[in-house]
């Protein structure tokens, strides 16, 4: 056995190994989910108009990846004047349901909404 296939071979392993805690991971997730699951939120702020294509994408691979439950959803604070949304922000936004697009003034509702409950 060459030191190549030595080094195919742990590598194999090293895959395999990790393969299977991923499997493992989300059968646990998948048994331990709640029926009636809380939705958790988390805030995504763009610093430029430019960069916020960019960042829908990057945020729906995330919840892809990160929540094979569904339970989270992030909000992402657009400028307050609708006309600084460009068309393919929108078709992006129709596209990611776990990406929820919010105003300022609609972000503050939704948190009074939650303060009186």
């Amino acid at each position: 056995m060459t030191v190549g296939e030595t080094i195919a071979r742990i590598l194999l392993i090293v895959l395999a190994v990790y393969g299977c805690a991923q499997l493992i991971r989300r059968l646990c997730l998948w048994f331990a989910r709640c029926p009636a699951c809380a939705v958790c939120c988390r805030l995504a702020v763009p610093r430029h108009g430019a960069a916020m294509a960019p960042l829908v994408r990057c945020l729906q691979g995330q919840s892809v990846w990160d929540d094979p439950t569904g339970c989270w959803c992030t909000l992402l604070l657009l400028p307050d004047s609708p006309e600084e949304t460009p068309e393919e922000l929108e078709r992006i936004l129709r596209e990611a349901p776990a990406v929820v697009p919010v105003t300022a003034a609609r972000l503050m509702a939704m948190l009074e909404q939650l303060a009186e409950k």
